[in-house]
């Protein structure tokens, strides 16, 4: 089911033409969507499905950025992994450089020893590279974590201070560099994220997109593991 919408929602896109450059004066709306799988077979049958949706609003005062992902897992007909996540932030632009950044997510994911993770925050953000070929954003302020333990139903919620850096660099006409990384840490528990992106232009709105992803949360849930891993290639549909 979710292989079946993801492959209509790309379908869909493409159906679109890129928007010309006289439309990117702000305010505009931009997008993104991605999908990946991979199947093997022989000693051990497997399957995976990586799909991502991105939509954002660049504006005068105001951006807006909602994230979609969802990343299944089977091995030999069992699911091994299922997540999903879903991210909206809000940045109230101050000046060139400086903004306000209003961020929320969630991680639902089987097998982690959560039920859910979820964190919201507001913090101050600095454009500190604003180039065409190369950007570079941090952001830091305080923050609240809510997480729910699978096993027991138990709620752990703290405050935390959080951490963001957002690069992006432009290698080429083609090639996009992209790494982001945040820090959640709070009194009882911490989670460190981090994305690798390298993406390789096909024509005018297609592309490939290789990702690596590193998770890690201090305290976890017995039986479980403290550092999550994740590697992805995908085709990616710009709009």
């Amino acid at each position: 089911m979710i292989k079946q919408a993801l492959a209509l929602t790309l379908l869909a896109l493409a159906a679109h033409s890129q928007a010309s450059d006289a439309e990117k004066t702000p305010p505009f709306w931009g997008g993104a969507a991605e999908l990946g799988s991979i199947t093997t077979s022989g000693n051990t049958e497997t399957s995976s499905l990586n799909g991502k949706f991105a939509l954002w609003r660049k504006g005068i005062d105001w951006d807006t950025n909602y994230r979609l992902e969802a990343l299944t897992s089977e091995e030999d007909g069992t699911v091994s992994k299922e997540t999903y996540y879903g991210s909206v932030q809000f940045d109230r632009n101050f000046g060139e450089h400086s903004y306000l950044a209003i961020h929320a997510d969630q991680e639902r994911a089987r097998f982690s020893g959560f039920t859910y993770q979820s964190t919201v925050s507001i913090g101050y953000g600095y454009r500190v590279i604003e180039l065409d070929t190369m950007k570079l954003d941090l952001e830091a302020g305080p923050g609240y974590n809510r997480d729910k333990l699978e096993n027991s139903g138990e709620i752990k919620d703290q405050g935390i201070a959080r951490l963001v850096l957002k690069y992006g660099w432009k290698i080429n006409k083609g090639t996009v560099f992209t790494q982001t990384a945040s820090a959640e840490m709070g009194g009882d528990n911490s989670t460190y994220k981090s994305e690798t992106g390298l993406k390789s232009q096909i024509n005018g709105s297609l592309a490939t997109k290789l990702t690596y992803k590193i998770k890690y949360v201090d305290q976890v849930p017995e039986e479980n593991k403290n550092l999550d891993k994740e590697f992805g290639v995908t085709l990616v549909y710009s709009f």
